[in-house]
């Protein structure tokens, strides 16, 4: 995603406008990869590589095997390009004055900029269950989900192996943000570098929050890499992505969650 400044002296008028389009494209093709690329191998390589034996005893189900690993990086590249191809969309809306994207703290001040971050999680995590529940019915799931499903076990590489379709269900939480709120440049980066961060961090295979985590007063609202784990062996509840509460709102967690999560970081009752 190029500087604001720039998306408005774009040449819309005239032929050029392809090329810089073209452009924007391929900027958001890198950055994207940088955000994923960079989140996943971090992540893979410090759970999985420097402190794969100290971290042996965590581990929720089964390391990740190669063959996962390369067909999680070959949708991920897919994911790549409808992520980018969405960001292009929403830079001709800020282009053309359909949606705000700014720069510069003022006019909305600091404390908008504070409370969207955090609106902007509180909508994805609402947004992410509803479609992933819809994801979970038959025509979808078979059709569409089961591909990121084919990670009984994932790795961090799991975060955008995703089909098509549903990278573009998921890519559509911004853009129906900009549809009824400014953001601030650096909200959307910030949003963008939590939301991969923390889901390569729920795909990682191992537990790496302290015992008793889930089910602290404050912290057991916040998933696990366990909860998310379960999911992906059950294929069925934890449908949640940052927070629990949905789940539980909904009576879609699976009844162990907390059992297992105790198991795995040590504080199971003998």
């Amino acid at each position: 995603m190029e500087f604001l400044q720039v998306w408005h002296t774009a040449p819309w008028s005239d032929v050029q406008a392809w090329r810089w389009l073209a452009r924007v494209f391929t900027g958001n093709v890198v950055q994207e990869a940088l955000f994923y690329g960079a989140a996943a191998s971090l992540i893979g390589v410090l759970l999985h590589g420097v402190l794969r034996r100290r971290l042996a005893r965590r581990l929720i189900g089964q390391w990740p095997t190669a063959a996962d690993v390369r067909r999680e990086m070959t949708y991920s590249l897919s994911t790549l390009l409808v992520f980018a191809a969405v960001g292009v969309a929403v830079v001709a809306a800020v282009v053309t004055g359909r949606a705000e994207v700014y720069v510069q703290v003022q006019p909305y001040g600091w404390t908008w900029l504070v409370l969207s971050f955090v609106l902007m999680l509180l909508w994805h995590d609402l947004y992410f269950y509803v479609t992933h529940r819809l994801l979970h019915t038959r025509w979808w799931f078979r059709r569409v989900h089961g591909v990121h499903h084919r990670s009984r076990h994932p790795s961090p590489w799991a975060a955008y192996a995703f089909h098509p379709l549903e990278a573009l269900i998921n890519a559509m939480v911004v853009p129906l943000a900009l549809v009824v709120i400014p953001l601030h440049v650096g909200v959307l980066l910030a949003f963008t570098a939590h939301q991969v961060l923390r889901n390569a961090h729920g795909h990682a295979a191992v537990e790496t929050m302290p015992a008793g985590f889930s089910h602290h007063r404050l912290w057991g609202h916040f998933t696990t890499t366990t909860h998310h784990h379960m999911h992906h062996e059950t294929a069925k509840g934890n449908y949640g992505l940052w927070f629990t509460w949905w789940d539980r709102w909904m009576g879609t967690e699976i009844a162990q969650y907390r059992q297992r999560f105790d198991e795995v970081t040590g504080s199971a009752t003998p």
